[in-house]
């Protein structure tokens, strides 16, 4: 049974475990007595992240926002997000960084799920569940109005922004109480369950919490926090070298005009068709069909090729049966008549629907989709000691043939403009074959002839080098496919799906 007692105008209701708080917050809900709530581990006071930074953090963190709004005035794709500043804060939230900002939701599950799934949980001590009624906090606001304004400060408020494209975000059912003071609870005094935490709550689960697909808006991410990772590291080495006195040396950087004639971007890149290779991000989690589940089977006694073809056929089929549009989620099931750890499996699964994300907005037809699943998932398992790797993917065994002997792939590395950074294996025949068709009179003579793949060795922006419609289409054979392959143990990896994401491409 719930006790209920006043603290300074605040009610607190004390029950015995899990069951009862739940039934006692829909309850609530039911009756309109509250409609936002928030999950805390134990019953701390209600804080935005800002506010529990030290001072030196404090600047550390305002730093790292400055850097994100940087990223996102300088992408075409995310620019728009930065003219709504909710927009702008609730990916920041979302994705870690402290802020003015303070988490609710209007899915009491989402509320149970964090109270209980967290490092922070002990057995037997206290979980919350903050419960707010959004007209009663209004009132509030405008009752202490001349507070604000004393402080020049913008009032506290709850805002619900749907920011497209953060499913994150869109899965919680999530909303954000702004407020200018970290201590508001000095102000406003939070209703609040109160129970010992004694098991978690099962009714969601984490991938309903985060889910494992990514939109456009989480794959741009991806590539921004993995940037951020390695500053951080390279701070963290910086700090060791300085302490042990290790010297660092920084390599040269490449002086590219020394073996161009002329620095000329090719007209490929600059035309309105390959404007329209850049993610538009115009999504929402409410617009995309149920998800579909597409089931087969891997062969394995076929060849490289001959196995890539077998899939591609496969995949078609199963894609024409179920339906498929660009706007339909897939759960991709792969049955592998052979032993595979439940990891490699797992990144299979993901793997395909990260590739279906994020290529599904970009023009390529579903059959150049399919046939990178199809690549990728033959690589994985040759990967993982079930066939033998093909790097050069031809699909005729006599073109393969003629190819000059033992042809070694070569590992790229490629990155944005903000320097997220990724590889993938390529072989040099593939390279070259993808170079603008004018690449002989832009180079110096020094360079042997017909000008070879160490090219990338001395100029690696490849709009001086390549014709972005022959690398779109090494993108679409190889590159995306080995991208997926490099990076195929990482949950939040790094892949470029098109070449307008590029800023350079040179040798790992």
């Amino acid at each position: 049974m719930a006790v209920i007692y006043k603290n300074d105008m605040a009610e607190t209701y004390n029950v015995e475990n899990l069951t009862e708080a739940l039934k006692l917050a829909k309850k609530f809900q039911i009756e309109g007595n509250y409609d936002l709530f928030r999950g805390q581990a134990q019953n701390w006071k209600v804080m935005p992240t800002a506010g529990r930074l030290t001072s030196k953090k404090y600047s550390e963190s305002t730093e790292k926002l400055e850097r994100l709004l940087y990223y996102f005035n300088t992408n075409s794709s995310l620019k728009k997000l930065c003219k709504e500043i909710d927009s702008f804060f609730a990916i920041a939230q979302h994705y870690g960084l402290a802020t003015n900002y303070i988490d609710f939701t209007m899915n009491i599950d989402v509320a149970f799920y964090f109270a209980t799934n967290s490092k922070h949980n002990k057995i037997n001590e206290n979980c919350s569940i903050i419960c707010l009624n959004e007209n009663d906090f209004k009132e509030f606001v405008s009752f202490t109005s001349v507070l604000y304004k004393k402080y020049d400060v913008q009032p506290p408020y709850i805002s619900k922004i749907n920011v497209d494209n953060l499913w994150r975000l869109q899965a919680q059912s999530g909303c954000f109480l702004f407020t200018p003071f970290h201590e508001i609870e000095v102000l406003y005094n939070f209703d609040r369950i109160i129970f010992p935490f004694t098991e978690n709550f099962k009714g969601l689960n984490d991938k309903d919490i985060y889910p494992e697909r990514k939109s456009e808006i989480e794959i741009l991410l991806d590539y921004y926090f993995d940037t951020e990772r390695r500053i951080e590291g390279e701070k963290r080495f910086h700090k060791f070298a300085k302490e042990f006195n290790i010297p660092i040396t920084k390599f040269p950087k490449h002086n590219q005009s020394k073996i161009l004639k002329k620095r000329i971007i090719h007209k490929s890149w600059t035309t309105s068709s390959c404007r329209k290779w850049d993610f538009s991000i115009e999504e929402n989690w409410e617009s995309l069909d149920t998800p579909k589940k597409i089931e087969f089977i891997v062969p394995l006694k076929l060849g490289t090729t001959e196995q890539i073809n077998y899939l591609n056929f496969e995949l078609q089929e199963k894609f024409l049966i179920n339906g498929i549009k660009r706007n339909t989620p897939i759960d991709f099931e792969i049955t592998i008549k052979t032993k595979l750890t439940k990891k490699v499996l797992k990144a299979l699964k993901r793997n395909c629907s990260l590739i279906w994300d994020g290529t599904r907005n970009l023009p390529y037809s579903n059959e150049e989709i399919i046939n990178i699943i199809s690549t990728y998932i033959t690589l994985e398992l040759c990967k993982n000691k079930l066939g033998q790797i093909d790097y050069t993917l031809k699909e005729e065994k006599e073109e393969k043939e003629e190819k000059e002997e033992n042809e070694e792939v070569i590992t790229l590395r490629l990155t944005n403009k903000y320097g997220s950074m990724t590889r993938c294996k390529v072989s040099p025949s593939s390279i070259t074959s993808a170079f603008r068709d004018d690449i002989n009179d832009l180079i110096l003579d020094m360079m042997p002839r017909p000008i070879p793949s160490e090219l990338l060795l001395h100029i690696n922006k490849p709009r001086y080098v390549f014709d972005f419609y022959k690398l779109l289409n090494l993108f679409k054979t190889e590159m995306i496919a080995y991208q997926v392959l490099e990076n195929s143990e990482n949950s939040n990896p790094v892949v470029f799906f098109t070449p307008s994401q590029i800023k350079t491409i040179g040798y790992a």
